[in-house]
């Protein structure tokens, strides 16, 4: 499985292949050693401005050189990728995807890495397992790279509230409001207040976003048009039905989205005072998705496109302590990054519009890949029978969830079946 979404340029010296028309073979980039991406618009993620027309050359998994069309020779035997048109970025990078320490599901983590998530941050014990140091570091190829998170310097946003004094005492939750006790808590403490302590934080503390598990605690998760055409597929769909939250009140909704006003605000104060933001998703939604969501947030908090891409890229890879080997596309570091097929710079969305994943030098082609995810591919090719079970069961599962919906909305809206 390690090399059957690998996809390679043709073989030649400095011979350029439209991006279109790699031929889908194994690892070919691995045999070679050497691979060039020529032509696309670079954001190195150091805070540069863009490169158009750039060239990036990758010997031995690591970069050896990112600059104009003529600044980068082309080495012996190297696979070029003509990548004219498309933007280059660095590989994503989750700090928190909320594996638990076991053997995590190989599908699901490549799922994460056809997304563009190269690297993920897990918590390991203090004396980790044998099996446990099996996974966590020497990952199969088709994954992201495991990372512990062992920097006691990372926190998340909502812990900055253990340092601050509260208005009032927290009233005893009742086991409905314990599920919104981390959103409805920021309530309990003064603006201004929240407002200081992001400036005075901002200086020696790294932040952990998580700003989607906010949200979706204070409103249904619906699933946004034009991601990944890999999102369309029912595989991935499955984990991204609309979020039913229990019935609220009024009062409730209203609650909640003032606390959720506070948890941006801060976010953004915090940004603006020159504090360090890292993407973390802590397992929300699917894998992949959480963190092109959490950029998102980020976005609507406050920040530019191009700020909540370097906190998935530069500032996740400082805060997980491995930014001198990516984070950023420069020489020696690992050549993990995406080619996509809009400027993220300009809308964040257009991280989502991946066309390759480059992990060491190799290239993944995330439909290839998510082929890949399929067990023993010719079963699709099922008895008659088999596949008018596979109907039937799916034609009672959409009904019994739109009834479920419409159940839901009605009775949220105090109306009764007649």
């Amino acid at each position: 499985m390690s090399s059957a979404g690998a996809t390679t340029a043709s073989r030649g010296r400095g011979r350029p292949v439209a991006l279109g028309a790699i031929s889908l073979v194994a690892a070919g980039c691995a045999e070679s050693g050497s691979l060039v991406v020529a032509g696309a618009t670079v954001i190195d993620g150091t805070g540069a401005p863009s490169l158009p027309n750039a060239r990036i050359v990758v010997v031995d998994e690591h970069i050896a050189c990112v600059g104009g069309a003529d600044a980068c020779e082309t080495p012996d035997g190297a696979d070029v990728l003509d990548a004219a048109g498309f933007w280059v970025i660095p590989g994503l990078i989750d700090t928190n995807v909320g594996v638990t320490p076991a053997r995590p599901d190989e599908r699901r983590e490549v799922l994460r890495f056809l997304l563009g998530v190269t690297t993920a941050g897990v918590d390991v014990p203090e004396a980790p397992t044998r099996d446990m140091e099996e996974w966590v570091f020497p990952a199969p190829e088709s994954t992201p790279r495991w990372v512990a998170r062992a920097d006691p310097g990372l926190a998340a946003v909502d812990d900055v509230l253990d340092l601050l004094p509260a208005v009032a005492a927290a009233p005893e939750p009742t086991a409905r409001a314990s599920r919104t006790a981390a959103l409805t808590r920021w309530l309990e403490f003064d603006p201004e207040a929240l407002d200081s302590a992001a400036v005075a934080l901002a200086s020696g503390t790294r932040l952990e976003t998580r700003l989607v598990a906010r949200e979706l605690w204070g409103a249904p998760y619906r699933l946004p048009h034009g991601l990944h055409q890999l999102l369309q597929l029912p595989m991935v769909t499955l984990a991204l039905q609309d979020r039913a939250l229990s019935d609220r009140t009024e009062a409730e909704v209203a609650e909640l989205d003032a606390a959720l006003a506070l948890v941006r605000s801060f976010v953004r104060r915090f940004h603006e005072a020159g504090g360090s933001l890292a993407t973390g998703t802590a397992g929300t939604l699917a894998p992949g998705l959480a963190l092109h969501e959490e950029m998102r947030a980020l976005v609507d908090a406050g920040l530019s496109p191009e700020a909540a891409l370097y906190a998935a890229t530069r500032e996740a890879a400082n805060a997980l302590g491995v930014g001198d080997t990516r984070g950023t596309l420069e020489p020696g570091k690992l050549g993990d990054f995406l080619i996509v097929e809009g400027d993220p710079t300009l809308d964040i969305a257009n991280a989502q519009t991946i066309s390759r994943v480059v992990k060491g030098g190799v290239l993944y082609d995330p439909p290839t890949l998510f082929d890949d995810l399929i067990d023993e591919p010719g079963r699709r090719l099922s008895a008659g029978r088999t596949r008018l079970y596979i109907g039937l069961a799916t034609v009672i599962l959409t009904v019994l969830v739109t009834w479920r919906a419409v159940d839901g909305h009605r009775r949220r809206h105090g109306r009764n079946w007649t």
